[in-house]
Order: structure tokens, then C-alpha cells, then sequence
């Protein structure tokens, strides 16, 4: 009786909640705005009906289940670890956003036991065909890996349809998440959601031994999760992978004809590389670190004189292209000067906030609560200043419209200037150092070279 009364006070969970919903909608336009690109595939996987538990890799902090939510658009309930729910207030705020404590042996033997009412909850959730979010690895991580799936998600699955003598028909939806970029504004986001596991199809073997039920569907989870995700599992050699990955992603675009060069498109030739890599590093361990050597020395070359991929892999470097670009650059200084100034405020404090955080893993989620939590009481501010100093209702109109805007436009200015500056300093070391020039793109041209023998050795081995 006690029990059920303790349920109760959590009713909002097991419902579509329309305060929720509404903010939603403010949540979900900012989190469009807050990236460059959003790609979404394998939404059909996803039933129509519930209940579901969707299963996440763990690579951003905050930002992941906002992924998730905002390309599901359900209202899911998600656990998260308990250490974020020790302010009262706090605490209040994320259950009401349908977020769930889930207490570690790091946060005290004596806390594990309050774990039984946060899955007795979630259990009623899914009965009542709602979705529940859980982070199979348990923590989040800055490597482009899969770390060892915990038992959370297979605990509950089987705690609920047990309950129900496996009527429940409860579905784990495999997810990958993807960013180009962990820690910054306007990058890419691509999620991916797999084919859907039936617990019911593990019943028996958890019923003969329920440890051996919950280790099968564990597996079956990794099985699925991992071809949604860029899986690096070269510890000693992770560095030299993910530069690989980077600066060799559009030649093997055009090596095996993927079309064009898009998210999709790059994430299908990242996984090509990287298999191939793990396959050479496999047959010939011996030729892997010399591999690595010319990476590292590639990659020194980069830091060293301020250049990227992008500029260094241009075939020519053309004066004309870079006048015209500087010129477009200068007669849209006003705009760019306008935008910044405009939103100075709101841009750069978390900028310096960010700076005292070690894990970077959370400077997105930073970022985004100050873009949805501050910026508007920022413009808020400065509209007000505005409607004081010039009374004209479409002037202070025009100007809180132009708040956004031109703070956008401001960043892909800085965004294109910053590619501009790359390839000025690569034209300039053409021209001043031609023969550091020649080493810079000798040691890019023989990385591509090796890299396409590799990728054809691994053709052969796979055929």
C-alpha cells in the first residue's frame, strides 16, 4: 500500500504530459538551431506503439538524450546517474523533465537500495506503454568506442515482462549517436536507430537461468549497437585511427563510389576504413607502427603551421579564389561586426565558463542550457535597453529579430574565415617555403597511397 502510494507521486511519468510537450517545442528549436546538421535514419525501425526502451552509446553528457528525444519526438523517461539529483530543487526539476535517478556503487553501498523504487517506476512506465531511455554503458566516454555494456537495461526489461508473464511485448531499441564535433556549437548530429531486439525472445533461457538470460541480451545489445557507431577498438592505436578516419574519409568516397559527400555517406566510409585498418593491424602488427609514426608526424605538421585537411587535400591553391573570398569576407565586415557585438553576451561567457569544466564531454551540454536558459533573459535585456533609448515599436521589433540572425550569420562568417586563414597560410608556405610546402603534401599524397593499399587488401580478405 505504501509502495503504491509512492507510485502515485510519479504519475506524470506514466502519460503524455502536455506541460511537457510545450517545452518541448522551445527545447527542440533550439536544439535544431544549436547544430549545423541533424541526419536521422532507421525511424522506421522504431514501432509506432510501446512500450520501448530505447538503448543509446553515451558520448556527450546532457546532449544525448536531447538527440534522442528530439528525433523520436516521444516523451521518454530517462535515467540518469544520481549525483545530479542532490539539490532538492534540482532534483524537482529533472523528475518533472521525466529524468530518474539511478544510484552507483561510487555514490555509497547504502544509496543501491534506493535503485528499487527508480526501477519499480520505470517498470510502470513501460506497463503503461510509455519509453524509457537508459545508457547501456552507464557512462559516458571522449573515445569513439563502445565501452562494456552494463546490466540496467536487461535488469529492467526482464523485472517488467516478468511481471507481466511476459506479455509485455517490450522492444530495446538499438541507438548510435554521432557528432563531429563533442564540444561545439553548429556541428553535425547523426543519429541512427537499429532494428528492434524482443526481449520475449530471450524468455526462456532467463527463465531456465535468469544470469544467462541477462548476459545474452546484453550481448545481443553490443551485437546491434555497435555497426550503429564509429567503434574504435584500437586502444594503443585510437589516435592514429581517428586521424586516419578524418583526413582519408573522401577519398574512399570516390574509391568505392558512395555518391556524394554527405553525413551518411562519410559514415559509411568511416566504418570502411576502420575495419580495414583493424584487419591490416591484425595481419600485419609489424607495419602499424610505422603507420603511426607518419600520422604523428602529419598531425605535428597540422598544429605546427595552423592548417587542416581540408586545405592541405585541395589540389591547387588558387590566389584568385582567396582575393575574392577575402573581398566577400570584408564587404560583410558590418554584418559579422553587427552580430557579434549584438551577442557578445550571449556567446562568449559560456566560452570562459566552459574553460574551468576538465571533462569536455559536458562543454556542449553547458552551451546548450546557457542558449536556452540565459541568452533569452540576455536579449530580453538589450531589447528593453533598445525600447528605452528608441520608443519606435518596429525599430525594437526589427532589432529583436536581428538578435538571432545576425549571431548565426556572425558564426558562419567566423566559420568561413577560419578556412579562409588556412588556405592563406598554406599559399603562403608554397610560396615562401616551397620546400616544407613539398613535405606537407608528399607525407599527405603517401598516407592516401598506403591507405589505399590497405583498403584494397582489405577488399581482397573480404570477398
Amino acid at each position: 500500500m505504501e509502495k503504491e502510494k509512492e507510485l502515485k507521486k510519479y504519475i506524470h511519468l506514466y502519460k503524455d504530459s502536455k506541460s511537457w510537450n510545450l517545452l518541448g517545442v522551445y527545447v527542440r528549436l533550439m536544439h535544431n538551431l544549436f547544430y549545423k546538421n541533424i541526419i536521422v535514419e532507421g525511424q522506421e525501425n522504431i514501432p509506432k506503439e510501446g512500450p520501448l526502451i530505447f538503448a543509446p552509446n553515451h558520448q556527450n553528457a546532457l546532449m544525448d538524450p536531447l538527440a534522442v528525444l528530439d528525433t523520436t519526438r516521444k516523451q521518454i523517461v530517462f535515467l540518469a546517474r544520481s549525483d545530479i539529483f542532490k539539490n532538492k530543487l534540482i532534483a524537482k526539476i529533472l523528475i518533472f523533465l521525466k529524468i530518474l535517478p539511478v544510484f552507483r556503487i561510487r555514490d555509497g553501498k547504502e544509496n543501491l537500495t534506493n535503485n528499487d523504487l527508480t526501477f519499480d517506476i520505470a517498470s510502470r512506465v513501460l506497463e503503461s506503454k510509455q519509453y524509457i531511455g537508459i545508457f547501456p554503458e552507464a557512462r559516458h566516454t571522449d573515445k569513439r568506442r563502445l565501452l562494456t555494456l552494463k546490466k540496467g537495461i536487461p535488469r529492467l526489461a526482464f523485472m517488467a515482462e516478468e511481471k507481466n508473464d511476459f506479455n509485455l511485448n517490450l522492444r530495446i531499441i538499438p541507438v548510435g549517436i554521432y557528432y563531429s564535433k563533442y564540444n561545439r556549437m553548429r556541428s553535425v548530429l547523426h543519429v541512427r536507430y537499429g532494428e528492434p531486439i524482443f526481449v520475449s525472445d530471450f524468455k526462456e533461457e532467463y527463465l531456465e537461468n535468469p544470469q544467462k538470460g541477462m548476459i545474452s541480451l546484453r550481448t545481443a545489445m553490443d551485437e546491434t549497437i555497435r555497426p550503429l557507431i564509429i567503434d574504435i577498438r584500437s586502444i594503443e592505436l585510437y589516435d592514429t585511427y581517428e586521424s586516419i578516419r578524418r583526413l582519408y574519409v573522401k577519398n574512399l568516397i570516390r574509391r568505392f563510389k558512395l555518391g556524394k559527400l554527405t553525413q551518411i555517406n562519410k559514415f559509411k566510409a568511416d566504418k570502411i576504413t576502420i575495419k580495414a585498418l583493424e584487419l591490416y593491424e591484425k595481419d600485419h602488427p609489424e607495419k602499424m607502427p610505422e603507420i603511426k609514426t607518419k600520422v604523428e608526424e602529419y598531425e605535428a605538421l597540422k598544429t605546427k603551421h595552423k592548417l587542416s585537411d581540408q586545405s592541405i587535400e585541395k589540389p591547387f591553391l588558387s590566389l584568385f579564389r582567396i582575393i575574392i573570398n577575402t573581398f566577400i569576407l570584408f564587404i560583410s565586415l558590418p554584418v559579422f561586426i553587427y552580430g557579434l557585438v549584438n551577442n557578445i553576451f550571449a556567446y562568449f561567457p559560456p566560452k570562459i565558463l566552459v574553460l574551468k569544466i576538465k571533462d569536455k564531454q559536458f562543454h556542449s551540454s553547458i552551451k546548450f542550457g546557457w542558449a536556452i536558459f540565459v541568452i533569452p533573459i540576455v536579449y530580453a535585456i538589450q531589447i528593453l535597453i533598445i525600447a528605452l533609448i528608441i520608443p519606435n515599436f518596429w525599430i525594437v521589433l526589427a532589432y529583436a529579430i536581428s538578435l538571432p540572425i545576425f549571431g548565426l550569420l556572425s558564426r558562419v562568417m567566423w566559420e568561413w574565415f577560419v578556412i579562409l586563414l588556412e588556405d592563406y597560410r598554406l599559399f603562403r608556405i608554397r610560396n615562401n617555403k616551397p620546400s616544407k610546402y613539398k613535405e606537407i603534401k608528399n607525407l599527405h599524397t603517401n598516407l592516401i597511397l598506403e591507405l589505399d593499399l590497405i583498403v584494397t587488401h582489405w577488399n581482397r580478405k573480404s570477398e
